[in-house]
């Protein structure tokens, strides 16, 4: 069975902020937070240079979620890109927004970090909650995951400052928007 969050290395890598295994108590909000992705309440994901927003669909109405982050400084940057290169000529055939798991592995190797660790992340949410890791928070974290697994190469994206900043629909993958269904045609007319 496929890990629901966390299935590539790339993905894994950022789970691991998330679900810290340095902490000796389990945190009660990541149920909850996995159950808002889990029901698409993570509507609007951005992603971008050292930097992730989200809104979040509650009750109590929509939550703001804005997560920055530190990306590579020049000289990691430069081997970042250097590894990188040197993995795209081995893989010619990857799909487009794909990177092998070995270039995971080799950033590791030459102390480039693929993730942000969680008390590097500047985080804020619009609601009132007292924790700076709130459930929205949280949530947008494990909705990250999922995308990064979907597309590798946003982890780069997400370290990378100058980088195309990457977009996710409001609808999941899984669904088309009615207003994008021309009728006439969808029906034959």
């Amino acid at each position: 069975m496929i890990a629901e969050y966390g299935a590539t290395v790339w993905g894994k890598a950022w789970l691991r902020t998330v679900e810290t295994t340095s902490v000796t108590t389990s945190n009660a909000l990541l149920p909850r937070a996995r159950s808002l992705v889990r029901n698409d309440a993570v509507t609007v994901l951005t992603i971008g240079p050292g930097l992730v927003e989200a809104e979040v669909l509650v009750k109590s109405g929509v939550q703001r979620v804005r997560i920055e982050l530190a990306v590579w400084a020049a000289p990691v940057r430069a081997e970042a890109d250097r590894l990188i290169g040197a993995a795209r000529e081995q893989h010619a055939g990857l799909a487009a927004g794909d990177l092998p798991d070995s270039l995971a592995e080799d950033l590791r190797r030459h102390a480039v970090p693929v993730a942000v660790p969680a008390q590097e992340q500047l985080v804020r949410c619009s609601c009132p909650a007292r924790t700076p890791r709130c459930v929205h928070v949280l949530a947008c974290l494990y909705a990250l995951v999922q995308r990064i697994d979907e597309e590798p190469v946003l982890a780069v994206v997400l370290r990378s400052p100058g980088t195309a900043v990457a977009d996710t629909p409001t609808a999941p993958p899984d669904r088309i928007l009615l207003a994008d269904i021309e009728v006439a045609g969808f029906y034959g007319g």
